[in-house]
């Protein structure tokens, strides 16, 4: 599942519409907005899951460090750089299940049908913390040296959804000889393929991907 996908899209948008109903944007707040879209919050997550845009390297400095490995401990040499893989750790099935490789923002969300007062309406929906120990998340690395900016980086990717996909919604626009769905499968595989470093994580080639915006 991905935004360019109408479950997606449509799921954070009736989170978004639901909150600001008869909210102008500019008139809406950080504090009255932004704990009721764990939806939004959801998809930033699973964006930095899949797409980590930083590669954190650390060193061992100018003595071998010890690390401990379950049971076993070892011994790594002095101004050694380490460079997690990422990549394994965020879609490893161990702690991602069988669907580890699929956008699937809904993973972030639980539901609690205790949390409404109107047995008719949908279950409280709550952002999913990971704990902070032994997370396999790491998209902002982790412990005393996360990233500082990790919290406002979160808050505007999330201004930046409801932004987009309050009144909009989007599609990428067909090649000659596509339809809709071949369209989405071209620009997976472009995003799959056709990214790098360059200082951040980014499409190399993103004037390929042309997207439709059209109003709801």
């Amino acid at each position: 599942m991905g935004l360019q996908e109408n479950h997606a899209r449509d799921w954070i948008a009736e989170e978004i519409n639901g909150v600001l109903a008869g909210v102008e944007s500019k008139e809406s707040s950080y504090e009255a907005a932004f704990p009721r879209l764990p939806r939004c919050l959801a998809v930033v997550f699973e964006t930095v899951r899949l797409y980590t845009a930083v590669a954190i390297a650390k060193s061992t400095g100018a003595n071998p460090q010890a690390l401990k490995l379950g049971d076993r401990e070892v011994l790594i040499p002095k101004n050694t750089v380490i460079i997690p893989n990422y990549s394994a750790l965020h879609t490893h099935p161990r702690y991602w299940g069988h669907d580890s490789l699929e956008f699937e923002p809904s993973r972030w969300i639980t539901s609690d049908p205790r949390g409404s007062q109107d047995p008719s309406s949908h279950p409280t929906e709550h952002f999913k913390e990971l704990s902070t120990r032994n997370s396999p998340f790491v998209g902002w690395s982790g412990g005393a040296r996360s990233c500082p900016g990790r919290k406002f980086a979160q808050v505007e990717f999330v201004g930046v959804l409801v932004g987009l996909f309050r009144d909009f919604k989007v599609k990428p626009v067909p090649t000659k000889g596509e339809d809709d769905s071949m369209a989405r499968a071209r620009l997976l595989h472009q995003i799959r393929t056709d990214t790098g470093m360059r200082l951040l994580l980014q499409m190399l080639h993103p004037e390929k991907a042309v997207l439709a915006w059209s109003r709801r």
